[in-house]
C-alpha cells in the first residue's frame, strides 16, 4: 500500500514548476468532455448532483485554462 498516492489531499502533490504542455488531440478530447459535463450539469434536475457537476467542471476547466494558448479569449 505504500505505492498508492491518495488524490484526497491534492495539494500535497501538486508542483508547478513545470510549464503547462500537452499535444493538440489531447486538448480537444478536454475540451469535448468539458462541454458534455456542461450540458449535463445544466440538464440535471437533481440540485445535489448538478452541483457536484458544477464542481468537476470547474476543476476540469482550470486545467483548461493551463493550456490555452496565449492570447486566447
Amino acid at each position: 500500500m505504500g505505492d498508492v498516492i491518495s488524490f484526497d489531499d491534492a495539494a500535497g502533490i501538486i508542483r508547478d514548476d513545470r510549464p503547462a504542455h500537452i499535444d493538440e488531440y489531447s486538448f480537444v478530447l478536454l475540451v469535448i468532455v468539458f462541454n458534455d459535463i456542461t450540458a449535463l450539469r445544466d440538464s440535471e434536475p437533481d440540485k445535489a448532483r448538478a452541483a457536484q457537476l458544477r464542481k468537476t467542471a470547474t476543476k476540469l476547466n482550470a486545467v483548461l485554462a493551463r493550456f490555452e494558448p496565449d492570447g486566447a479569449a
